[in-house]
């Protein structure tokens, strides 16, 4: 499963001192005359505050002139209370202060005197206040014998300050009359107090915080702004103090909390998007092309990119954007990057993560909307040498935790056939690493498949089967219609057709892929790749027809079982009776399948020669397929040639035939690692979604 928690805390003390001003560099950016202004204090002074020289001001005269409006002040304050040896007492009076900057009386003033010409009416001192309690309040709450007084303080305050988040937010951020520098100030301020809210370190204040109203809105339109405004990005190198915090990060870190306090709020979170997923899907990918684009990459950043991104993914109005924006080919591409880096020693982990996670994200989505789409998208972005590059990385992962490899080798088994035009780069692998052995089973399968693939046999090879439960006629391809809405299912006659939409379960079933297939969650599959499925089926009988004959004749069981399971690599099959290999977990979203399972043992039984009923378990991402059939065995042997069989009309007797995607409650690998809140989105898409329903009018 993919792990929930993707980001890493900043370095204290040092992201402090840059947060209050220590260090400022580089030329004032032209986009503000005055945006110097908003930089606190002066480069001088913030070096003799590194030393932590406060005889200037002592927390007293600090204190002082706290109430007298000096923006310095909070600085001075700050590096106080961060000074090696400083005591709770000297914080708690520190903090009382800088809380009392932000109590509702100077709100009231600042909405009345609000002068938006005027920079000297600017709440500064506000701003720097949440600054400041971002750099002073984790290290007391991360204190045991402190903390239950730090929350508490917290806690009793949190009103206001949420009030003059929200006011700073709207009232200046948002302005494009304020001056640019003390917009991008207020936002930083904003961010990093909000960094500070994580689950680990507020504990159950943490729900009171981002349920409150805005809050999460707030910092994804934060988030929005840095796309739509590149002067509030952290990556510009400005005179500005720097972010403590990145929001990638504190998001990431949220939706993670969410997954296991189902508080997810959608709304909140698409709200700054007016509700557009697509809108959301854009702003992420243009965050992490703006990130892996820069001179001097930030690998955390892009390992918060990715993981926000496949969070967020969980909801089909995001997720399905994303794919169409061709989020896999960045994906792709970001592997292809990342193999390329030389890292120093401490950062080749995080490159290891950065691939890591792509592979995630390309690997959870490779066979969305049943997969040719983006399995060719990912091959011509040029994946395959990408992976197979990876291997210097795989020992670099700090925990060397096997599974944030899995999805690397699970992709190597899942490419489609002209993906072998990469062969040949196995020569650069180790021959005793992992990825060799991956690479020798995808490339032995592709062989293999692209045989079949190119493999031309007339109608007469496959079955068709009519749907009717009532019925049992089967025959070769093209002898019978195809439901016109869900165009998977066949029928003899209009008969046989309403009969089972009204008694036989396929009514529900056939909305429900309709539902999906108008919501892009599944593509119509062409007949080449119908046919090819079953090739595949076919010849991979025909490879273990010595073990089906030997169950058959040898142990006396007719029918015989055979489950072929294509999800896993390398695929596994079972051969046995009914008792050993009972009928299949039927499917939610197919009330019907038991019947259909019940109906295949029926003909096998009645039948003169010896069958075997197949189920076959095909992976398409998220909609899975079942390929289910009962076949004469005679039809797996290897002597068996169509062209000699005395009587080929009566091999369509008592056979069967049916390919069916999950329709419903279908989950993927992202899916899985939030259970609860996939259900209850897969749940509501359902009952809100409508479709034209056709699937009782037409016969293709």
């Amino acid at each position: 499963m993919m792990p929930l928690v993707a980001h890493s805390k900043p370095d204290p003390l040092s992201a402090v001192l840059k947060c209050v001003g220590v260090g400022l560099k580089g030329p004032i950016p032209r986009t503000s005359l005055s945006i110097s202004h908003w930089c606190m204090p002066s480069s001088r002074s913030a070096r003799s505050s590194t030393n932590f020289n406060c005889n200037v001001y002592r927390r007293d005269q600090g204190i002082e002139a706290l109430t007298s409006g000096s923006p310095e002040a909070v600085t001075t304050l700050t590096l106080i209370a961060l000074k090696s040896g400083s005591t709770f007492t000297q914080f708690h009076l520190i903090s009382s202060a800088v809380y009392g900057l932000l109590d509702p009386t100077r709100l009231q003033r600042a909405k009345k005197n609000n002068v938006h010409e005027d920079p000297n009416t600017y709440p500064l001192q506000q701003a720097l206040g949440l600054r400041s309690l971002a750099s002073i309040l984790p290290e007391w709450v991360a204190r045991k014998a402190y903390a239950a007084r730090t929350l508490s303080g917290l806690s009793d305050r949190w009103s206001p300050i949420h009030d003059w988040i929200m006011y700073l937010k709207t009232e200046y951020v948002d302005q494009e009359s304020i001056d640019i520098g003390f917009r991008i100030v207020a936002k930083r301020c904003i961010v990093d107090f909000l960094g500070v809210c994580r689950a680990d370190s507020l504990g159950e204040m943490f729900n009171a915080v981002v349920t409150s109203p805005g809050i999460i809105a707030t910092l994804f339109a934060l988030w929005h702004l840095e796309c739509q405004d590149r002067r509030f990005s952290p990556c510009l190198d400005d005179e500005l103090p720097p972010p403590i915090y990145n929001i990638p990060a504190i998001l990431d870190s949220w939706m993670c909390t969410f997954a296991h306090h189902e508080i997810w709020d959608w709304t909140e979170i698409l709200r700054p998007f007016n509700g557009d997923g697509a809108s959301l899907a854009t702003t992420a990918l243009n965050h992490l092309q703006h990130d892996i684009a820069q001179t001097s990459i930030n690998y955390d950043r892009i390992i918060w990119d990715i993981h926000l991104m496949t969070t967020l993914s969980i909801n089909d109005a995001i997720r399905i954007p994303l794919l169409d924006q061709r989020s896999m080919a960045i994906l792709a591409g970001v592997i292809s990057l990342m193999v390329d880096q030389h890292p120093t020693n401490k950062h080749r982990h995080l490159v290891a993560k950065c691939i890591s996670y792509a592979c995630w994200y390309i690997r959870a989505y490779m066979e969305a909307t049943d997969g040719l789409p983006w399995v060719t998208q990912v091959v011509e972005a040029g994946i395959l040498p990408a992976l197979l590059a990876t291997e210097p990385w795989l020992k670099h992962l700090k925990d060397k935790n096997e599974e944030d490899w899995e999805p690397l080798f699970l992709l190597l088994g899942q490419m489609i056939p002209n993906a072998i035009e990469a062969a040949g780069l196995h020569t650069k692998l180790k021959t005793d690493g992992q990825l060799f052995k991956a690479w020798n089973m995808f490339e032995k399968v592709i062989r293999n498949r692209i045989g079949l693939f190119d493999k031309d046999e007339g109608n007469e090879t496959y079955i068709e089967s009519c749907q009717n439960a009532q019925c049992t006629k089967s025959g070769p391809a093209g002898s019978f219609k195809r439901c016109g809405g869900c165009l998977h299912v066949h029928y003899c006659s209009r008969e046989c057709q309403t009969h089972d939409w009204k008694n036989g379960g396929h009514q529900k079933y056939c909305r429900d892929i309709q539902a999906r297939r108008a919501n892009g969650l599944v593509t119509r599959l062409p007949t080449r790749d119908l046919r090819f499925i079953d090739k595949v089926i076919a010849y991979d009988l025909s490879i273990f027809s010595d073990r089906v004959n030997e169950v058959a004749i040898t142990h006396n069981v007719n029918p015989v079982v055979v489950e072929l399971d294509y999800t896993d690599i390398p695929m596994r099959i079972g051969v046995g009776s009914m008792h050993s290999m009972p009928a299949p977990e039927t499917c939610q979203c197919d009330v019907s399948m038991r019947q259909k399972w019940d109906h295949m043992v029926e003909l096998a039984q009645k039948s003169s020669n010896n069958r075997i009923l197949v189920r076959a378990f095909i992976p398409g991402g998220t909609s899975p397929k079942v390929k289910l059939q009962v076949l004469p065995l005679s039809r797996i042997l290897p002597d068996y040639d169509p062209e000699n069989d005395e009587d080929p009309i009566s091999e369509f007797d008592n056979t069967f035939d049916h390919l069916y995607s999950c329709a419903g409650l279908s989950f993927g690998i992202i899916d899985d690692a939030f259970p609860d809140e996939a259900m209850r989105l897969l749940k509501e898409k359902t009952s809100t979604l409508t479709v034209t329903d056709t699937g009782l009018d037409a016969l293709d």
